[in-house]
């Protein structure tokens, strides 16, 4: 089972994500919700949005509702979303770059004729399945118009479950499931017309069901969502996964938290998992596979070299691991004495020292940042007292 994460709900008249038709979840944890309005919206919330917040900014794309997963991310931060083509079958794929605010796209892909499952990769590739068809074809992350698939794989239907669903590394290898019952299939990045898969996840111990959906994140992890009356899980497989094997983690979803008839759950490229809450509310999970934090950002020391008072300032990082921060540690040294130790509350971003608590001459402080994972790297400053 899945060791301890968290997970925030985001819902109420300020946040407004009623009828959820699509989520999708950024490299930042920026939560986009596509709602089913007229026309459709998407309302795109911060990475520590929780609870009844005002999205930063609402897009109004021209997209549609579908039982396709209607939203995705790359590990860019780019948007992609789908819009109606020129006939009935026909879908568009239009890709936004991160914190677009104008309706234009940077580019677009005309997918001809109707598609049961589209798949988008981490590095900008695409997949795609004709409908009823088991060719998987292949774009590349610059396809647009009414471009030629850089690839074709032919999938054989061994026992089908029907249609196929997909999932695509950023390496270009391409996982299946749908051919063969409780079984995952592996394409090697490269696989072309009707290559063999060169891995195949199946057996008790994989825990695989009949319906499951398909998901990878920039580590190439495998997520595979499956339902039942008594709620839903996620299970994540290694990108080296083969054979008999037991998932890396499990993430049981409450009951009636996803409804049935609603596709929706989106994994982002750190791991992030946002997933419908009923009609009114999404959930989002952070990663199961958290790390230290990155770096503080902008540490400057204030003041005059002969002042009073100095001041350590500091930006928090700019990725947290997936864990909150639970405090900073400041260490302020002339060479190897240490002068000041303090550990400051996880809001606080400055620190303000005496000048007689301090000696003259060259000084250094370290700034770092602490969550369950442990420190994040230091952040090491000069500055003078007189």
């Amino acid at each position: 089972m899945l060791a301890a994460t968290t997970a925030v709900a985001t819902a109420g008249d300020r946040a407004k994500v009623g009828s959820p038709a699509g989520l999708a979840v950024g490299p930042d944890g920026t939560t986009y919700v596509l709602r089913a309005t007229d026309p459709p919206t998407i309302r795109v919330f911060g990475p520590g949005a929780r609870g009844n917040a005002r999205p930063v900014r609402v897009q109004k794309p021209t997209v549609y509702v579908d039982v396709l997963d209607a939203l995705a991310t790359d590990a860019a931060g780019r948007l992609y979303a789908l819009s109606a083509g020129e006939r009935d079958v026909d879908t568009l794929i239009k890709v936004y770059p991160h914190g677009a605010t104008s309706p234009k796209p940077l580019r677009a892909l005309e997918l001809r004729d109707d598609k049961t499952s589209i798949a988008f990769s981490p590095s900008g590739e695409i997949a795609t399945t004709l409908g009823g068809d088991y060719r998987v074809q292949v774009y590349s992350r610059t396809a647009r118009g009414r471009a030629t698939p850089a690839r074709v794989i032919d999938v054989p239907a061994e026992a089908s479950e029907g249609s196929l669903e997909l999932a695509l590394s950023g390496d270009g290898r391409l996982w299946v499931a749908g051919a063969s019952p409780h079984t995952l299939l592996s394409y090697a990045p490269g696989a072309r017309g009707s290559a063999t898969p060169d891995r195949r996840v199946t057996g008790p111990r994989t825990g695989l069901g009949e319906r499951v959906e398909l998901d990878v994140d920039a580590a190439g992890r495998v997520y595979v969502s499956q339902y039942s009356g008594g709620g839903s899980r996620m299970s994540v497989f290694a990108p080296s996964a083969n054979g008999n094997v037991a998932p890396l983690r499990t993430l049981t979803i409450p009951p009636r938290t996803r409804p049935e008839y609603q596709r929706g759950e989106d994994v982002g490229p750190r791991g992030d998992i946002v997933v419908p809450v009923g009609a009114n509310a999404v959930r989002i999970y952070r990663t199961m596979f958290p790390t230290r934090a990155s770096k503080v950002r902008a540490v400057r020391v204030t003041g005059k070299a002969a002042a009073a008072r100095r001041t350590v300032r500091w930006k928090k990082p700019s990725y947290d691991g997936g864990r909150d921060v639970r405090r900073y540690g400041i260490v302020i040294r002339k060479g190897s004495k240490v002068l000041k130790v303090k550990k400051l509350g996880p809001r606080q971003r400055s620190y303000t020292v005496k000048r007689s608590a301090l000696r003259r001459g060259k000084l250094t402080v370290t700034v770092r940042a602490k969550t369950a994972m442990g420190w994040s790297p230091k952040v090491v400053r000069s500055f003078r007292v007189r």
